[in-house]
């Protein structure tokens, strides 16, 4: 018997891609028998929660796996309509969730190679799938999620032209985390770890989650046989800005010691300081200033107070093997231009270089 795995589906406003993502799930070829298809809908207003009452549930244990539709009455962000699904999952025993992003369809063997991939370990907390744009299948979106020494997440090698053959080497490597677009998660190691964190509602929240799942002593790694195909545009807005900024500081400061926050206090001063500048060029210098507002509210520090209680309790590795997978590069697409290709990098790595062997 193959192991049970929960197929997480958050649906928000998606009703463009649910024909073809259903379809793929259909075409999966994972005994349908060990699957359980999890839809949540973070409460669409395109319809797309009548659509899958009308097409999805009636496949129930026929074309589809068997179906569990929530239909959520308020938007939970990623974070929180994930984590209905991932309760669902683990009140009913299986041992894997996959999350699969709204925009995101399947690959027939994406999930046995996923499972394939964590069943060679199990210190394997979390596989990620490698994930290819929709639009263009040749051009990767990411092969795993990197952070920078200065917080930021992104999504590795998005927007680069890849065959099968480019991206072989990478298969079963590390990775600092999981995007969330098309991920596997063990769920015993989700009961020691914790889930997404509900705090962030979104941004920052799988980073944060493969961040535990590393300090536990387990690993993220990618399985580049295991594909998705994410429909990715990236849409900068200042809401989402906002987000990004907040969950970056949070992130740091619920899980780093002291001692490596002190190291790298002065880098972050910096940046916050030019980010100012950058926020006030781009009007969105009051979004900018909230975020410091919001940490200094008693309810967050509260909640960063209980993040790192809880972070010391489950470390078993230092801060040093945690750094050990960041980056000292900004390589987004969308960030690339002469100054940061140039000479931001450069100079980022190299004090990177310096500044990780301090830690």
């Amino acid at each position: 018997m193959r192991p049970t795995v929960a197929i997480i589906y958050l649906a928000y406003n998606t009703s463009a891609f649910l024909e073809r993502v259903f379809l793929s799930v259909e075409k999966l070829d994972y005994p349908k028998e060990a699957l359980h298809l999890i839809v949540v809908d973070n409460a669409s207003s395109d319809g797309s929660a009548d659509w899958i009452r009308a097409n999805v549930v009636p496949k129930s244990e026929k074309q589809l796996p068997r179906v569990t539709f929530f239909p959520s009455a308020r938007n939970e962000g990623f974070a929180g309509g994930n984590n209905l699904g991932i309760d669902r999952a683990l009140l009913e025993g299986a041992e894997y969730a996959y999350l699969l992003n709204g925009d995101a369809r399947l690959d027939p063997a994406a999930i046995t190679e996923a499972v394939a991939m964590a069943e060679t370990d199990r210190k394997i907390g979390a596989v990620q799938s490698l994930v290819r744009l929709w639009q263009d299948e040749d051009v990767l979106n990411a092969t795993g999620g990197s952070v920078h020494f200065l917080g930021f997440g992104f999504a590795r090698d998005n927007g680069r032209r890849a065959s099968a053959e480019d991206v072989a080497r990478l298969d079963g490597k590390d990775v600092a985390y999981a995007s969330g677009a098309a991920v596997l998660y063990r769920l015993p190691v989700l009961r020691e770890v914790g889930l997404l964190e509900n705090f962030y509602f979104m941004y920052h929240d799988d980073l944060e989650l493969g961040w535990r799942i590393r300090l536990a002593g387990y690993r993220n790694v990618l399985a580049t046989r295991s594909i998705a195909f994410h429909h990715y545009e990236f849409k900068r807005s200042i809401k989402k800005l906002y987000w990004m900024e907040r969950a970056r500081l949070l992130v740091f400061l619920s899980h780093l010691r002291p001692a490596t926050l002190i190291i790298l206090l002065p880098y972050l001063v910096a940046l916050e300081i030019a980010l100012l500048a950058f926020a006030a060029k781009g009007g969105w210098l009051k979004d900018k200033l909230s975020v410091y507002r919001d940490l200094l509210r008693p309810t967050t520090w509260k909640h960063i107070y209980e993040k790192r209680r809880f972070s010391k309790l489950i470390r078993k590795v230092s801060d040093k093997e945690i750094v050990r997978l960041w980056t000292g590069k900004i390589e987004h697409q969308e960030a690339s231009n002469p100054v940061v290709d140039w000479i931001a990098n450069p100079a980022l790595s190299i004090l990177w270089f310096f500044l990780k062997r301090l830690i």
